[in-house]
């Protein structure tokens, strides 16, 4: 099989086959469908309905790298443009619709669709033969890989005739990763051929898998759509003036000899996107740390310690704009820091403790939204989203509605202030969405949605050009809008709030196949206080110390951040001398590697393993030449790890020395753990 990508339409400009090989079409693609789907009527001259069949292809235009295909429908209504461009082995795609007729055009779906998944050609049977990977999400579960059937998903052929039936898997509300990632894979069994889909939404999407066989044809292939939704399930309709456009957001397509260099091409293409620059390694006080409980001396004893480590920030989670004793919930959206939290420092000074010892200083925000008795909650009621008039109140927030600028400039402001401190991280979360809707004077409550979305993304945009040098990490509850669109505008994700670190691997497999290694901040924390224990240091007996002593614990923890980018917590400043300096020595190792680590791309030698298989062990490495650094942890299951990797020259450990053995063979290493949810980092040299 050539590693080549045909890319074949007929004389339409309808799309046929993409496949890796020069082969004959299969019988049948003379039925093969166009490149979109659309739906809408018009209110111009009666009740006129549009749908994709109802389009020809009217002209066609290469502008650079892009190609414009114009199509126009039956009726005049209509006319839809897709953008195709293909770069570095991938197909981009987007599409446009406009209406051109003389009344007002409602827009009921516009989907990218790629009908050339053409698994008919390497197989007659699509249940048996091909699988498909889906990514699945759940809050401190994130990443989490399936490869099911069509049948699995929903999906099957029930007669001779041709099907209607899909499945889709969707986000319908501002969450973009609470259930799903925006990506699919299809795979031949046989083969390992590749099919990988990724959208990058705008807001709510829909991922549609459907069947393009016809009556009486032998044999089935797959498609994929992407798109915000349609009218018929998600109530999405947008109103279009005469002349006016609406466009969807842009979806990548590529096709690979194996899942591995699949996901390979699309990270690689989605780093040419990349805006900003990997974040510093921070400290942040609250994950398995103060759990909000900030205090003079606590966070004074943790940037000490933090920066004896190595640490290039301290970032003050919840808390440092209320008191105490005070709900967090009520001050959100004010984001005035409390000086009385502090004993007999003010908050500014906290900040130039920070900053005096060459770190970087940082806050925790939840920019978006606002509490019910904050201050700003008295802002007239239009700078609110709403429904039906109504301010929508949910997850005990208000959320600003970012498609005013007089909302953003307040919010630049509050932000302004802030970086006048002496402020240069901000961790922005989202710990509650709007619902599946809100009013816009154009759309429905959906699609209004996906408009205010695309508000909330232009607003981090602009944040980040009057403010150049700030850096925003974007946590949005551990991960749960931790799509490729949105991570233009951030320089870092938080992946998960996991607290339990024997499962942060599995959740970094499955991150990183959305997301770049230099895109993700990965929990680090040695000595841990989890959540049922955050109500003071009664947890931290000489026993519980003395479970530490091995650094097993710590190790497998600074084993992970090495595949991002080690987002630093836990109480540090209690280690032990042993932990302290294995903390130390792998900060000051990560700075060494981190070059490579961004600009490297993300291997799977065992694959993808689930966070509730503890029995399979875990191998994540990142790639570049003939050199591969490669995380491998032991969790509950048998001590040697054998990992396949072709034309292995060499491999050493890197972290940390000791516990554990290593045997490399021509095509493999086997590493031989003493101990259970043990870890370690190898450098591997390929021939």
């Amino acid at each position: 099989m050539k590693n080549a990508f045909l890319y074949l339409e007929d004389g339409n400009g309808r799309v046929l086959y993409i496949d890796l090989s020069e082969r004959e079409l299969p019988r049948g693609n003379e039925y093969a469908e166009l490149p979109f789907l659309a739906e809408y009527s018009c209110e111009a001259e009666g009740e006129l309905h549009g749908e994709t069949s109802n389009f020809r292809l009217v002209s066609e235009r290469e502008r650079g790298a892009v190609k414009e295909s114009v199509y126009r429908s039956d009726d005049g209504a209509a006319e839809v443009t897709v953008m195709r461009k293909f770069l570095r082995g991938v197909l981009t795609q987007s599409c446009e619709i406009k209406n051109l007729s003389s009344g007002r055009l409602c827009v009921k779906k516009l989907f990218n669709r790629f009908p050339g998944i053409c698994t008919d050609a390497l197989s007659g049977d699509y249940l048996r033969d091909v699988e498909i990977g889906v990514v699945r999400g759940e809050w401190g579960g994130e990443g989490q890989l399936f490869w099911q059937n069509a049948e699995e998903l929903g999906l099957y052929r029930a007669t001779g005739h041709r099907t209607s039936c899909t499945a889709q898997l969707c986000s319908p509300a501002a969450y973009t990763t609470r259930k799903f990632a925006p990506l699919l894979f299809f795979r031949h069994k046989k083969t390992g051929t590749v099919w990988a889909i990724q959208h990058l939404p705008e807001g709510p999407y829909v991922l549609e898998i459907g069947l393009t066989d016809l009556e009486n044809i032998p044999g089935s292939f797959y498609s994929a759509a992407c798109g915000a939704g349609d009218s018929e399930r998600q109530g999405f309709r947008y109103y279009l003036g005469r002349n006016k456009s609406y466009r969807n957001a842009e979806t990548l397509f590529t096709c690979m000899p194996s899942f591995g260099e699949a996901v390979m091409r699309l990270a690689e293409y989605r780093r040419t996107l990349r805006r900003r620059p990997a974040p510093p390694i921070m400290f942040n006080d609250y994950m398995n740390c103060l759990w909000c409980r900030q205090g003079e001396r606590e966070c004074l004893d943790l940037i000490e310690a933090a920066q004896s480590v190595g640490a290039e920030g301290y970032c003050f989670d919840d808390g440092w704009y209320r008191a105490p004793d005070e709900d967090g919930s009520l001050r959100l959206g004010d984001w005035i820091p409390c000086d009385s939290r502090f004993g007999g420092h003010t908050f500014a000074e906290m900040v130039e403790e920070v900053t005096c010892r060459g770190m970087i200083a940082g806050v925790w925000t939840e920019l978006e939204v606002c509490a019910s008795r904050a201050a700003a909650s008295k802002f007239p009621k239009s700078w609110f989203l709403r429904n039906e008039g109504e301010r929508i109140f949910r997850c005990g927030r208000y959320y600003f509605d970012l498609t005013r600028k007089d909302v953003q400039d307040y919010l630049i402001g509050r932000v302004r202030a802030l970086y006048d401190l002496g402020v240069r991280y901000i961790k922005n979360d989202y710990n509650g969405h709007p619902g599946c809707g809100c009013d816009h004077r154009n759309a429905s409550p959906y699609a209004g949605l996906e408009v205010h979305c695309r508000a909330v993304n232009a607003f981090y945009e602009r944040l980040g050009r009057i403010f150049p040098d700030l850096i925003l990490e974007n946590c949005a509850s551990g991960a749960m809008r931790a799509d490729a669109r949105t991570m233009r505008n951030f320089n870092t994700q938080s992946i998960s709030d996991c607290e339990e670190y024997e499962k942060m691997p599995s959740i970094l497999n499955g991150t990183l196949l959305s997301l770049l290694p230099e895109q993700i901040s990965v929990w680090v924390y040695p000595y841990p206080r989890i959540f049922w224990e955050m109500n003071g240091e009664g947890y931290l007996t000489r026993e519980y110390i003395a479970s530490q002593a091995d650094g097993r614990q710590t190790a497998f923890n600074l084993v992970s951040g090495f595949m991002g980018t080690p987002l630093l917590s836990g109480k540090i400043d209690r280690a032990d001398e042993k932990n302290f300096e294995l903390i130390a020595r792998g900060i000051a190792l990560y700075k060494e590697k981190r070059d490579f680590i961004s600009t490297a791309l993300p291997v799977y030698p065992l694959g993808c393993a689930r966070l509730t298989d503890p029995l399979r062990p875990i191998a994540q490495g990142l790639k570049r030449g003939k050199r591969i650094l490669l995380a491998v942890w032991r969790r509950e299951g048998e001590a040697r790890v054998h990992i396949p990797i072709e034309g292995i020259a060499g491999a050493e450990v890197c972290f940390p020395r000791g516990g554990c053995g290593i045997d490399r063979r021509e095509n493999a290493v086997d590493v031989v753990f003493f101990e259970k949810n043990q870890a370690v980092l190898l450098d591997i040299t390929l021939g």
